[in-house]
């Protein structure tokens, strides 16, 4: 696969993370696994986000090398999470049969990060809020 049409491979901490846009055909398909699995395992990536919200039409042929990159990347220790399937693939994916077994999906690209430890400070800052009127809370009961 030639350089230009590659898909890329963004690095995030312990994270990769490919943003899948288009349509994608057979041979990029074929070479994001080689090329995904390569790089969980010269970084030693704890987790692999898979963002589908750039693709048009997702086929059964990517829907298997999908599963087959999720299993693989599982037996090399890091995680799969698929982001951004848009109701439209999540259909034909469904009607097809095709099963997705074993690959955790999320609807967006922040929940597939928040889902491997990826927060963000507006998200801490809400769980700091929360936690405080929980306590809050608590002791005001306590004192009744």
């Amino acid at each position: 696969m030639d350089h230009a049409n590659r898909i890329p491979i963004i690095r995030l901490w312990d994270l990769l993370l490919v943003p899948v846009q288009g349509d994608v055909d057979d041979s990029q398909a074929e070479g994001l696994v080689s090329d995904v699995l390569a790089r969980v395992q010269r970084d030693g990536c704890a987790g692999l986000l898979i963002d589908l919200s750039g693709v048009w039409t997702l086929d059964s042929h990517l829907c298997s090398v999908m599963v087959r990159l999720s299993r693989a990347a599982a037996l090399m220790g890091a995680q799969t999470i698929v982001s951004g399937m848009r109701p439209e693939i999540a259909m034909t994916i469904q009607t097809m049969g095709i099963s997705l077994g074993g690959i955790q999906t999320v609807a967006l690209l922040e929940d597939a990060l928040e889902a491997l430890g990826v927060r963000s400070d507006r998200a801490k800052g809400r769980d700091d809020a929360l936690i405080t009127e929980l306590i809050l809370g608590e002791q005001e009961e306590d004192e009744a």
